[in-house]
């Protein structure tokens, strides 16, 4: 679904007439304004007139302006073309303060989108379920590691048994097929390849697990097909922390876990912290 945009662009790309090419390089640096702007506005910042628009959505297949504008959001949520990232960073940025303060801001942005868009309920079952759990599967290819390995490295320090799901396909069955009703799979869908989700969620690998999806798009298909769909966007396009808002909420999952449980926490780190000392002294040398 994701790659549809790209797709379509390679399969029409001849076709398109000297004005249409100019209109898609622009969508293409400025996709999060061509995702939102009216038609008006997006003919005047790109240079062209709105009748240009017409015909290129239509020759490119959509049906309407706003399918072709669903499909550059879809596309580009889950795109960042780092070059576009960078070269947008350094026109607003010019010097280190400048880009320390805001790195700061948008950071500050991102937990306040966070803070609006968290539903408590859903973040206090996934802590309620994680600390009923036999086991907890964490699993997110490409981008979506970052916040999945986060979270897998942590859970642990709270006595949680907690297994990271290999990148390699032939040996992820391998790992999902130990699943059972008991346990829990939280997945992180970060990819511009959405395949791997029809892989994973089929029930005769998922059976009876409880599975909670963290996602920057929402389809239909896989938010019937989980017990939980939390919607995180990405961070902000026009700053290089794309993963920001997932690794804040992976990190939040973690501090309502704390919280929820937070007697049978405290005793598990003091236990950690007991075992770090053994660790860090194996000789016995320390009183």
């Amino acid at each position: 679904m994701s790659g549809d945009w790209l797709d379509r662009l390679r399969h029409h790309q001849e076709s398109l007439s000297r004005a249409e090419h100019a209109l898609v390089e622009y969508v293409n640096a400025h996709p999060d304004l061509a995702a939102r702007a009216t038609q008006r506005d997006l003919a005047d910042a790109a240079g062209i007139s709105k009748p240009v628009i017409i015909s290129c959505f239509r020759r490119m297949g959509f049906a309407s302006y706003r399918e072709f504008q669903a499909s550059i959001e879809a596309f580009f949520a889950t795109q960042i073309d780092s070059l576009v990232a960078s070269r947008r960073v350094h026109e607003r940025v010019r010097t280190l303060d400048q880009l320390v303060r805001e790195a700061a801001a948008v950071d500050l942005r991102a937990l306040e989108r966070l803070v609006a868009a968290t539903d408590v309920a859903i973040l206090d079952e996934i802590a309620r379920r994680i600390h009923g759990a036999g086991s907890v599967f964490v699993m997110g290819p490409s981008t979506g590691r970052y916040p999945a390995h986060y979270l897998a490295q942590r859970l642990p320090r709270y006595g949680v048994t907690t297994m990271l799901v290999q990148q390699d396909p032939r040996h992820i069955p391998d790992m999902l097929h130990l699943m059972g009703p008991e346990d829990v799979l939280i997945l992180f869908h970060y990819s511009d390849d959405d395949d791997w989700l029809r892989r994973t969620l089929q029930p005769r690998l998922v059976g009876q697990t409880w599975v909670a999806l963290i996602s920057a798009t929402i389809h239909p298909s896989w938010v019937a097909a989980v017990d939980r769909f939390v919607h995180v966007p990405r961070g902000e396009m026009e700053f290089k922390n794309s993963m920001a808002l997932p690794m804040h909420y992976a990190n939040l999952l973690l501090l309502a876990y704390e919280l929820v449980h937070r007697g049978e926490v405290d005793a598990q780190l003091t236990t950690l912290e007991s075992t770090r000392r053994v660790w860090s002294d194996p000789v016995g040398t320390e009183s």
